[in-house]
């Protein structure tokens, strides 16, 4: 008798972030370029539009050598976006797909964060990467949307 195969589910992380900033600037913060470098990664480009290309690139210790590089495949200023891309250490080079919606909430922004990746058992340690990177970087957005305008 063989042991059962393992159960294949989507991998879906999700985070909620209360943010001290209008909807306007968060979605500003997470879609363009002189936002990201201060919060998300070390450099990006970022063609924020449905369709337009984003890369991202961190040179911390033990980073990628190569960007994240991804298609902004949802933009609806400033309620809603996502992206959907990867790098070649992800499996099948895809990292997932991550979406932002956006709500006015208490004089600020309630973020919801989603990252997805596919029902496959080599994303597990991707998964766990990401669980542990996504609450420093909305900590880190949270701390540089509350700094100086």
């Amino acid at each position: 008798m063989s042991p059962d195969p393992p159960q294949m589910c989507d991998v879906e992380l999700k985070f909620r972030t209360v943010l001290a900033a209008p909807p306007e600037r968060v979605f500003a913060a997470i879609t363009r370029v002189e936002h990201l470098t201060h919060w998300l990664c070390d450099a990006a480009e970022s063609d924020p539009r449905l369709g337009g290309r984003l890369a991202l690139t961190w040179r911390r210790p033990g980073a990628s050598a190569e960007p994240f590089v991804a298609e902004w495949v949802t933009f609806e200023a400033p309620a809603a976006c996502a992206f959907s891309g990867g790098q070649s250490e992800h499996p099948n080079g895809h990292g997932g797909r991550i979406d932002w919606a956006l709500e006015a909430a208490d004089g600020g922004t309630l973020l919801k964060t989603r990252h997805s990746m596919p029902p496959h058992l080599d994303y597990a340690p991707v998964a766990q990467r990401y669980t542990l990177a996504w609450p420093r970087a909305l900590d880190r957005l949270a701390e540089y949307l509350a700094g100086p305008r």
